[in-house]
């Protein structure tokens, strides 16, 4: 079988595929890891929000009657 180009189109093909492959693979954890930053800010902006809101609340005690 015949290489249209040569051994240097093969290997030319080989690098730019191995590029691509390598490109993906880097592009792929990066978007992974800004995912991870993304769900830890939210987590963090919800503990907020709940410690806001328990210290913004009264301390008295429920008015409701308590049954013993």
């Amino acid at each position: 079988m015949r290489i249209p180009f040569g051994k240097k189109g093969l290997l030319a093909a080989g690098a730019a595929i191995t590029g691509t492959v390598f490109f993906w693979r880097v592009r792929a954890r990066r978007r992974e890891e800004a995912e991870a930053r993304e769900w830890e800010a939210e987590i963090a902006g919800a503990v907020d929000e709940g410690r806001a809101a328990t210290a913004a609340s009264p301390s008295m005690p429920s008015s409701e009657p308590t049954s013993v």
